[in-house]
């Protein structure tokens, strides 16, 4: 109930004192998960499905709206956006960062957008890596199994006359392709990364952060593209092309005892070739936050940002964004006050986001927070919030065209229109979190989300296109406004120790989601597709214990409900991880992950036939000096 979180007010509180659904994911529950990569990690937390589609694609989803791209979700690594404006998502197979440093990762669910802005919809999703100070000396991992083929890296940190502590790391991975059904694999990923971070305090007052990475991986892909001449469709198998990097610096600085500021900038560069597709994106962004105590009841946050971000375009003419190449820019603001009513007792926070972007122009996304702590150990809050999905290029400026039937030739398009608003949800929600013993923590959260202009496909009219030759026939859906959703769910989830050496960690979630079109819509797909792609159900029961010798023993069994629209039945499947620690730095550890199954399937969307994901066996060394 102490622990130290930072996303819901962009201020260090106590996790018992932020009034939101929040969920932190340790650096030893890092350590003990037996997870390779962020999605994974992701699973420990309730109300998150995570779905493994392939090798190296993942659909995650918060209170619903799963998908690979994550669109109604904003996933950030220290303070820097991983949300793309193309396609409006999150590329989960570039978020490599070394697990090992990272020294939590904050999960909201439901919104935040009053803080952190557009797209932060249903969720949160903080990563925060360690300071170069803790991350001192040399540490060394290899791993090796018979689907995770290997993962090598490699970190050594230190310290400048001066006192400037620093730490460089590089990792190198791949991965096998997971089962399919045809025999043909196509799906394997190979990644290599390396970055550095350097944290210096040149006066009492003042803390530098200035940090990097580099990526350059492939991923492999089915695609299918459309062609305008027969055979019309051509299936397409090959490796898209990763690569980028991105450079972040922070300045923190403590005007006095009651006030401090900081000032944020981050550069990022990301290229991504693949079948039939190709971009190359520049962002730059620039935030100031100033944090200031008001007397004993008021505590104001407030800032401003600008984001710029540029993008190229390659492609096949049956995949266009016009124009090939745009650049955008969004101005924000934002403030927010967090009024002690009754102190230690009762607590209103109220606040909003202001942003302006070329697409849809000002919005607004305001909150409203109250904190209620009858007793130390009992804490109940309830929040009604605003939170937008902002358009982007793929709204606006997409072209897509596939193929429908040979003898006319006649092709569906995919058409984005000028005219798209913003989605958006107004969400209620409440909560109660209570530690009645030392060894013993509930938390309970309860929601009800109501959404308004949800993207839809409405039909337009038929018309014949002479070019490119031969003529065809053309049958349009423009990309509207035509849906809307009311969801309702909770979560639920404890920890409890029986003994020092032994952790039980369980949550429940539970979904219920009801899509309805608008009276004038004409869509048919979207209400049945968006339903069936969440659980209903999901249930997490994790057990992590201490045994001598050094040894740590951790079972995780997670249960997922069907997903009707991937026609993905419901499964429950176990993970294990046994570790010890050995003199001289040396631990050794044993994983299996999805080990009740040879494989079954999480998500649909790969092209044909759901993927499975096969059970994975491997053993890993770190030595630390």
């Amino acid at each position: 109930m102490n622990m130290e979180v930072t996303s819901v007010s962009k201020r260090p509180e106590r996790l018992m004192d932020a009034a939101a659904a929040i969920q932190v994911i340790t650096s030893e529950d890092i350590r003990r998960s037996g997870a390779t990569n962020i999605a994974e990690l992701l699973r420990l937390v309730p109300g998150v499905q995570v779905a493994r589609v392939n090798s190296n694609t993942w659909a995650v989803g918060v209170r619903g709206f799963t998908s690979t791209l994550s669109r109604s979700l904003l996933v950030l690594i220290d303070g820097r956006s991983v949300y793309s404006p193309l396609f409006a998502g999150v590329y989960w197979d570039v978020q490599d960062t070394l697990l090992n440093d990272i020294d939590r990762i904050e999960v909201i669910r439901g919104p935040g957008a009053t803080l952190w802005g557009a797209n932060a919809v249903n969720g949160v999703i903080n990563i925060i890596t360690k300071s170069a100070r803790v991350t001192q000396g040399t540490y060394a991992s290899v791993r090796g199994g018979n689907e995770e083929r290997y993962l090598a890296t490699g970190r050594f940190g230190g310290q400048t006359k001066s006192g400037v502590a620093y730490r460089t790391y590089a990792k190198l991975s791949e991965r096998d392709a997971e089962f399919h059904p045809d025999a043909d694999k196509f799906d394997g990923w190979h990644m290599a990364q390396a970055g550095f971070r350097a944290d210096a305090d040149p006066r009492l007052h003042d803390h530098l952060t200035l940090q990097g990475d580099l990526y350059d991986g492939k991923a492999g892909q089915r695609t299918v593209i459309t062609t305008y001449t027969a055979p019309y469709i051509e299936t397409v198998e090959e490796d898209a092309g990763l690569s980028g990097g991105n450079l972040l610096g922070r300045w923190e600085h403590k005007v006095q005892e009651n006030s401090d500021t900081t000032l944020q900038f981050y550069y990022d560069r990301t290229h991504r070739a693949q079948p039939g597709f190709t971009e190359n994106r520049d962002t730059f962004d620039l935030e100031f936050r100033h944090h200031l105590l008001l007397g004993s009841r008021h505590e104001l946050l407030w800032g401003a940002g600008y984001r710029l971000t540029s993008g190229a375009t390659e492609s096949v003419p049956t995949i266009e964004f016009l124009p090939a190449n745009r650049t955008d820019d969004v101005w924000s603001a934002f403030a927010q006050d967090e009024i002690r009513i009754v102190p230690s007792r009762w607590t209103l926070t109220l606040g909003s986001k202001f942003e302006h972007n070329d697409y849809s122009g000002f919005n607004s996304q305001p909150n409203v927070r109250l904190l209620f702590s009858p007793a130390s150990k009992h804490v109940f809050w309830y929040a009604v919030s605003r939170a937008l999905r902002v358009p982007s290029r793929l709204e606006s400026d997409l072209s897509l065209t596939a193929f429908f039937e040979p003898t006319t030739p006649t092709f569906f398009r995919l058409q984005g229109t000028k005219d798209f608003k913003p989605e958006r949800l107004t969400a209620y929600e409440t909560g109660y979190r209570t530690q009645p013993t030392e060894r013993l923590f509930f938390d309970l959260a309860l929601f009800y989300n109501d959404y308004t202009r949800l993207l839809s496909l409405e039909s337009g009219a038929s018309f014949t296109e002479p070019s490119p030759p031969p003529s065809h026939l053309v049958l349009p859906l423009l990309i509207g406004n035509g849906m809307r959703a009311r969801v309702h769910g909770g979560e639920i989830a404890g920890e409890w120790r029986p003994v020092t050496a032994w952790r039980l960690n369980g949550s429940y979630s539970y979904l219920r989601m009801n899509l309805v079109k608008a009276a004038d819509s004409l869509d048919t797909t979207t209400e049945g597709s968006t339903e069936g792609s969440s659980p209903r159900h999901l249930a997490n029961l994790r057990s992590s214990l201490d045994l001598p010798r050094d040894l740590g023993m951790d079972v995780t069994f997670r249960y997922a409900g069907s997903l009707p629209a991937q026609q993905i039945d419901a499964y429950t499947e176990m993970d294990l991880l046994v570790s010890r620690r050995l003199p001289r730095g040396f631990e050794i550890s044993v994983a299996g992950q999805n080990l009740l199954a040879p494989h079954h399937a999480e998500f649909g969307g790969a092209g044909g036939a759901p993927i499975d994901v096969e059970r994975s066996v491997f053993g890993r060394l770190v030595r630390r000096w």
